[in-house]
């Protein structure tokens, strides 16, 4: 079974006030998500701002990720959860050094959604692959960010992939403009016998109750991850999670919804007591009155005091 399974917690970088990787806040987010039960966690991916951060960042946020999952594994007695890195880039060159360096830092696996100044085609985005598994022997799950690329990933590509390169997973959008429905069924029939984990990514249709599927790909998780936990457990054991839990949940997807991504993210951090600056430019930090809508919430987090 590929490692990418179950609950992927893909956390933010958190940033000092001179701008640079905080691996001690860092540290602290990974080994509460591990502790809590998430399958893996992800970084240097979208929530975590990857492609802002020069290689010796890069390296250093692998080692701090791996070295906590492997702190919390070690203290439990148990092996570590997997932990990936997101390793995209704007040429075929940069992806294929960053998955060296992953591999180098520790990395159990890479993901990766291809895209270039301007849109790649099928044998464009086949051929990043290619070289990626030429260079790295890890398993590679495809980022369909079709809204973002301009490319959205067929079921034979995805299946061309898994025969000819090293994809053993996909993270696919849980919802976008005229997206079909049946979707993870579909990528699954294409790729029947390859070992594709289909995973889905949006919170907000993820905490909605979108289609079943083998993996939930959510920065979300990473900073709230025992009620992640709680609700993934409950629906694949087809029980309820609790009508506080789900509630709450989709008050704060829908939160997190009215701002700038990872901004938001940054925003909650710290009101769940993650020290971090805002997300490096272009990003802008979020407004006072965003910050109260997500600190409205927080307020009523499910056996928790008030929050911020």
């Amino acid at each position: 079974m590929t490692s990418f399974h179950g609950l992927l917690a893909y956390p933010i970088t958190p940033l000092t006030p001179d701008d640079a990787p905080d691996l001690d806040a860092l540290a602290g987010v990974v080994g509460r998500a591990v502790r809590a039960g998430v399958d893996g966690v992800v970084v240097l991916a979208s929530s975590g701002a990857g492609v802002t951060f020069t290689p010796d960042e890069r390296d250093t946020v692998v080692r701090a990720a791996v070295g906590s999952a492997s702190a919390v594994g070690a203290t439990a007695g148990s092996p570590r959860v997997p932990v990936h890195v997101a390793v995209s880039g704007t040429s075929t060159r940069d992806v294929v050094a960053h998955a060296r360096a992953a591999r180098d830092g520790g990395a159990d696996g890479l993901v990766l959604a291809p895209f270039s100044y301007l849109p790649l085609d099928e044998e464009e985005v086949v051929a990043v692959f290619e070289a990626v598994a030429s260079a790295v022997d890890l398993p590679v799950c495809y980022y369909n960010r079709s809204v973002q690329t301009a490319y959205d990933v067929t079921p034979d590509a995805l299946a061309r992939l898994a025969r000819t390169a090293t994809v053993s997973a996909v993270k696919d959008p849980a919802s976008t403009p005229a997206r079909p429905t049946g979707r993870v069924a579909t990528l699954r029939a294409a790729t029947e016998g390859l070992g594709v984990s289909v995973g889905l990514s949006g919170d907000a249709a993820i905490v909605g109750g979108a289609e079943a599927a083998d993996a939930w790909h959510t920065g979300l998780a990473a900073l709230v991850p025992e009620e992640y936990v709680a609700l993934r457990r409950a629906r694949s054991a087809g029980t309820d999670p609790g009508t506080q839990v789900a509630t709450w949940l989709r008050d704060l997807t829908a939160a997190l919804a009215s701002l700038r991504p990872v901004s938001g993210f940054h925003a909650l951090a710290n009101l769940i007591g993650v020290p971090t600056a805002p997300p490096r430019g272009p990003s802008l930090p979020v407004p006072p009155d965003g910050v109260a809508r997500l600190r409205e919430v927080m307020s009523r987090r499910p056996g928790r005091s008030n929050a911020g």
